[in-house]
C-alpha cells in the first residue's frame, strides 16, 4: 500500500522547500551537479520524438527537461500535491507535448505503450522495486528501454536520508544498479548494462577522487542503469 508520508511530502516540508522542490534544478545549491547529471542521464535515451514515461516525476522538473527536448512526456507520481506542483511547471514553460497523472508506479497499467520508461531518483522510495520494473516492462514496447538514475550502497546510513525518514515517514532505501539488475532480470527485461555517474567535484578534489577510486575499484556500486526490453 502506498506511504502517506510520500503523498503528504510536499505539506510536510513547510512552503519554503516546497517551492524549492518546484524549482529544481536551478533552486539548488547543487544546480550545476544535477544539469551534470540528467545531462548524462539524457544521454542514455534513445532520442526523440518518442513516447516517454516518467515515473516518480515528483515536482515534473524532469519531466520538463525531456519535454524540452522533443520527447512526448507521460508523468506519474503518488502525491496529488506534487502533480499539482508540477502542473504549475508545465504551464510556467508552455510544454503541449507534456501530461501529468497521479498514479501509483508500483501498480501500472500501460501495455506496449512507450519507447522509453526513466526514473530518476524514484525507484529508491518505493516499497517494492519488482513492481515498479514489471510494471515498466509492460509499459514498454518491444525493444524499449527504462533508464534509471539512483544512490546506491550507503544511501539509508546518510544523516540526511535518516532526518527524513524520521521527520516525514517516507521510504528510504539502498538502491544500488545489482537491485536494480536482478528486479530488471525478474521483471523479464532482455539486458542491462551499467553506467557510471558523472564525477560532483563542486571544486573539491576529495569528491574527485573518492569518483575515481569507486570506478575502478567497484564499478558497479552506483550508476545509471539501462534494462532492454
Amino acid at each position: 500500500m502506498p506511504r502517506q508520508g510520500e503523498i503528504e511530502y510536499l505539506k510536510s516540508i513547510g512552503p519554503d522547500r516546497a517551492r524549492h522542490a518546484l524549482g529544481k534544478p536551478f533552486s539548488d545549491a547543487a544546480c550545476g551537479a544535477y544539469l551534470t547529471e540528467v545531462g548524462a542521464f539524457i544521454s542514455l535515451l534513445p532520442p526523440p520524438p518518442r513516447r516517454l514515461l516518467d515515473l516518480g516525476c515528483g515536482t515534473g522538473w524532469t519531466s520538463v527537461f525531456f519535454a524540452k527536448m522533443g520527447y512526448h512526456v507521460t508523468g506519474i507520481d503518488l502525491a496529488p500535491d506534487m502533480i499539482a506542483a508540477a502542473e504549475v511547471n508545465k504551464r510556467q514553460h508552455g510544454l503541449d507535448n507534456l501530461s501529468f497523472l497521479v498514479g501509483d508506479f508500483e501498480d501500472l497499467n500501460y501495455e506496449n505503450e512507450f519507447d522509453c520508461v526513466t526514473i530518476y531518483d524514484a525507484l529508491h522510495h518505493s516499497e517494492n522495486e519488482l513492481s515498479v520494473l514489471q510494471g515498466a516492462y509492460r509499459a514498454l514496447k518491444p525493444g524499449g528501454c527504462c533508464v534509471t538514475s539512483e544512490p546506491g550502497r550507503g544511501h539509508v546510513k546518510n544523516p540526511i536520508t535518516k532526518n527524513a525518514v524520521a521527520e516525514h515517514n517516507v521510504t528510504e532505501r539502498d538502491m544500488p544498479p545489482a537491485t536494480i539488475i536482478a528486479a530488471g532480470r525478474a521483471a523479464g527485461f532482455a539486458s542491462f548494462k551499467v553506467y557510471p555517474r558523472p564525477v560532483d567535484i563542486r571544486r573539491n578534489r576529495l569528491r574527485l577522487l573518492k569518483w575515481l577510486i569507486e570506478s575502478i575499484v567497484a564499478p558497479n556500486r552506483n550508476g545509471y542503469v539501462v534494462l532492454t526490453k
